[in-house]
């Protein structure tokens, strides 16, 4: 039986319905409510109206096609106008079990058998166009035919949220890798928003994402570096790079935002990258950001997180060559001072100091600091 909660503890169900049809037509009208006694939700486009209004507890069929239960003194109503033909059907608990009431036209007829064939037919376009029974929905397809079956179903629903819902379901079962390659192949597939992408590899256990080519694929389809950001940070926290920090680094590079490339580097355990990795970052990555500001912020990163000893700080110093600011190379430079004070790092900060600084206050400031 498929056990659906109405929103005593949250707007679950009429909430998340505004994403209904969405790809139907451009002129659409779609609000939702929802107080203490009850819920209502209306969409109407230029062909039909629906409109759903509900209270209590409802318990759905196995075979989707009638109602099992309502909670007492629960409801549910259910009205579709197409073309100016309408429909509707209401179903009470009011302690006595179940009673129906069924219009066409708006006239009262037997809810046996138009009613009921009509509520059959009315009943899975619910579930495909909303979260009604979606849990269950998926514990079921799940049991009887494994992700792929689930993974069919999603073809049959309408709108990024739906969607997105029974992907994070799926996602919370025990998956095989490949099962997993599948479920991100189809959020990539059917959904458009970033958003909800994002909703559902956050179910994806990060140490799938080890295999950088499969975080690649994630990556390259979200469109926003917001989103793409929210997606790496958490996996970079969790030191998946391993040898792989040529491919972290250029995973960064898909981002655009100066920002957000200093966000996600910023989170890149530093010191577990080789001198050669090191090497590419301050060579690769660092001359992609525009910015003096968030070119230093990384640096900076690198030097306080990297494990740095003389090799290692040499590697840095060679950013300075990417920074277009004296105010920035003097900052930097003097940062470095004064984390590593042998001799050859101070030979070295004086000669970038001097083949790049014009200004004589900064390269006054760094020329004290290595003296």
């Amino acid at each position: 039986m498929i056990m659906f909660q109405i929103l005593k503890k949250g707007f679950l169900f009429f909430c998340i319905t505004s994403l209904l049809f969405l790809t139907e037509t451009s002129a659409q009208s779609i609000s939702s409510t929802s107080n203490g006694s009850g819920n209502n939700f209306v969409y109407q486009d230029s062909e039909k109206k629906l409109k759903i209004e509900s209270n209590g507890d409802i318990a759905i069929s196995n075979d989707e096609k009638t109602i099992s239960s309502i909670s007492p003194g629960g409801y549910l109503k259910i009205e579709k106008t197409t073309f100016g033909n309408s429909r509707s059907v209401v179903i009470n608990n009011k302690g006595n079990g179940l009673e129906y009431e069924y219009k066409e036209g708006g006239r009262v007829k037997a809810f046996d058998p138009d009613g009921k064939a009509w509520l059959a037919e009315m009943l899975p376009e619910l579930m495909n166009t909303t979260t009604l029974g979606a849990s269950e929905r998926v514990n079921s397809r799940y049991a009887s035919g494994g992700s792929k079956a689930v993974l069919n179903l999603v073809d049959n629903l309408k709108g990024d949220y739906v969607k997105a819902t029974y992907l994070r379901l799926l996602m919370k079962k025990d998956l095989k890798p490949n099962e997993i390659t599948a479920t991100v192949d189809k959020t990539i597939a059917q959904i458009s928003s970033d958003h909800y992408q994002l909703e559902v590899y956050k179910n994806v256990s990060p140490a799938y994402f080890n295999d950088l080519n499969q975080l690649s694929r994630a990556v390259e389809a979200l469109e926003s570096d917001h989103f793409k950001t929210e997606l790496l940070k958490p996996i970079f926290k969790t030191n998946v790079i391993n040898g792989n920090g040529q491919k972290a680094i250029q995973l960064i590079q898909m981002v655009d935002s100066d920002h957000f490339k200093t966000e996600i580097t910023k989170t890149i355990s530093f010191s577990s990258l080789t001198d050669n990795e090191l090497k590419f970052l301050v060579a690769e990555l660092v001359p992609t950001i525009d910015s003096d500001h968030f070119k230093n912020e990384v640096l900076k990163a690198a030097v306080d997180k990297g494990n740095m000893n003389e090799n290692r700080l040499l590697i840095m110093l060679d950013g300075v060559d990417t920074i277009d600011s004296d105010h920035f190379k003097s900052e930097i430079l003097r940062y470095i001072c004064k984390k590593q004070g042998s001799e050859k790092i101070k030979a070295k900060i004086r000669e970038k100091a001097k083949n790049s600084i014009d200004s004589s206050h900064f390269l006054g400031e760094v020329m004290k600091c290595a003296a």
